[in-house]
């Protein structure tokens, strides 16, 4: 047990908020050891199990936070959440583990270049098997690397998974020398070294290529940014205030929807009386506390007259999440509001994006859609409705220019597809506007924009991220942070974004496509070993 809880410590101890990224390359032996001396199959689903656990509960214990804050729970239920949650959190281990103890024991019996080819086909295996199991959050050990300056370029080429095939390969080989060495019989160990050092060889070849690369990506990504033909400026408005509902159940709704605006206002302003001005203003998701121009109430409508007054009088464009109405739906939606032309009646100063992937149990609980009793005790999780999908805005600054951005709402950023469909558009940026503030102060913020910061890389575009209680962030398009904000503050986020012509990209090219690759590759290698060792025998 201590070899697997040792394990979680060490994989947990790689992410964000701790950022002890180095250590993801050794933090897999105590747990594939594990596998490698238990005696049955199902006991090494059992220690896959164990780790899905202890990752879980150590990473992302602020689930109990959330069904907290957000659900509303006591705190012993939470926390019974969140360790039923952690039974099903990182599925991979428990689904990969006695496939593990079968095939070591098939590569423990292969010589010379068949147990690379056997190296090769596990961690291709793992990697492929990570990719294709559903998990709430789709992070992978790869992602452990986003503030590596020259391992992440690669994301270019293979994502997020691309990495993680490369960091279980060098924990695996590593284990099999060691567990070669220890198991040896004979006093010299140079036979146990050339017996599984080529693989070990071989993966850290493979990682000094990897960061050899990423070198060279590095500094022409920057020299592009250095030299970028089109800048925009924009100010985030960090409001901080996170959950309405609990500041109307104190002031009531009207009170707290007129604190809100206010706070807004009173930042928008401050962040245009600042030089240089912003091309543009940017609020975060949920940031308008009602639906926008489909009021229910003449507060709602007050309210929509308030914000297009503010936009109109200061002739500068607002980006900002909100709600919409369509029928019977409510959407989360992204708003992009310019100033009015007086001489055109219609809503042609509105853009509007609906967000498409919902948050599972956030905003729509499966097999419930249809539900009526389900939608009548919970409207506030059955009622939203999904958007067609990727799209592009456009705003028209003060300058003259028109910037192209690709909308994304919290949860899609973690979606490497979707915004790399947007990307292929001709997106010029990601505005990805978030709410964090269900998750707590710590943990999940980080891990969060941690996630986010590969959708730049891979796409090889700026990201402006506003959040309601932080972090709000420019990501540039080698995957640097280069401004962000304190979490649970009150702050004005003012960038300078760098619209660089991106280069190609195999990611952009074939979207997320190692994952689709390293499954069937994976079943060939290990179909091709097992036929050689059938014909072996005849």
């Amino acid at each position: 047990m201590h070899l697997v809880v040792l394990a979680g410590i060490l994989i947990v101890a790689s992410f964000p908020p701790w950022n002890f990224r180095g250590l993801i390359f050794i933090a897999l032996i105590p747990w594939l050891y594990r596998l490698r001396t238990t005696t049955t199959w199902r006991r090494a689903a059992i220690w896959g199990l164990f780790l899905s656990m202890a990752m879980s509960l150590l990473g992302f214990y602020w689930v109990a936070y959330v069904l907290h804050e957000f659900g509303g729970l006591p705190w012993a239920i939470a926390g019974l959440g969140l360790l039923i949650f952690s039974t099903f959190g990182q599925p991979q281990f428990t689904i990969f583990a006695p496939i593990y103890f079968v095939l070591s024991k098939k590569r423990a019996a292969a010589r010379g270049s068949e147990r690379c080819v056997w190296s090769l086909a596990i961690a291709l295996l793992y990697a492929g098997i990570d990719w294709s199991i559903p998990k709430l959050f789709h992070d992978t050990l790869g992602h452990s690397q986003y503030s590596a300056p020259w391992l992440r370029q690669s994301a270019d080429l293979f994502g997020a998974h691309g990495l993680t095939f490369l960091i279980f390969w060098i924990n695996d080989s590593l284990l099999d020398l060691i567990f070669t060495l220890r198991q040896r019989k004979e006093p010299s160990f140079w036979p146990s070294i050339g017996l599984t050092g080529p693989s070990v060889l071989l993966s850290l070849l493979a990682l000094g290529a990897t960061a050899t690369y990423g070198k060279t990506q590095e500094k022409a990504i920057q020299d592009l940014i250095a030299h970028a033909p089109q800048k925009t400026r924009a100010a985030v408005i960090q409001a901080n205030i996170g959950d309405i509902d609990k500041l109307a159940a104190h002031r009531g709704l009207r009170a707290a929807s007129e604190q809100v605006m206010d706070q807004y206002f009173s930042l928008s302003d401050r962040a245009l009386n600042a030089r240089p001005q912003p091309d543009f203003l940017v609020w975060p998701e949920t940031a308008y506390p009602s639906t926008f121009r489909t009021p229910m109430t003449p507060d709602d409508l007050a309210r929509d007259e308030q914000v297009e007054n503010f936009v109109n009088a200061r002739r500068f464009p607002l980006l900002f999440g909100g709600y919409d109405r369509n029928r019977s739906k409510d959407f989360n939606t992204f708003f992009l509001l310019t100033p009015h032309n007086r001489a055109k009646a219609d809503d042609s100063d509105l853009q509007i994006y609906h967000k498409n992937i919902l948050l599972m149990f956030g905003e729509y609980v499966p097999f419930t859609e249809n539900n009526p009793l389900f939608q009548k005790y919970f409207p506030q999780v059955a009622n939203f409705g999904r958007g067609p999908g990727p799209d592009i805005l456009t705003v028209p600054t003060p300058g003259g220019q028109n910037v192209r951005l690709s909308p994304v709402i919290c949860y899609e950023v973690l979606f490497p597809d979707y915004v790399l469909e947007a990307a292929r558009r001709g997106s010029q940026f990601i505005m990805n506007i978030t709410n964090d503030s269900w998750f707590g102060p710590y943990g999940e913020p980080e891990l969060h924009l941690a996630l986010s910061t590969f959708r730049s890389i891979e796409a090889r575009i700026p990201q402006l991220r506003a959040t309601n209680t932080g972090i709000s962030a420019l990501i540039l398009p080698d995957g640097s942070i280069s401004a962000q904000t304190q979490t649970f503050a009150q702050e004005i986020l003012s960038v300078e974004m760098p619209l660089i012509t991106p280069p190609w990209t195999l990611m952009k090219q074939l979207g997320d496509w190692f994952g689709y690759a390293a499954l069937p590759c994976s079943m060939v290698l290990i179909g091709l070993m097992w036929r050689r060792r059938q014909l072996s025998k005849l």
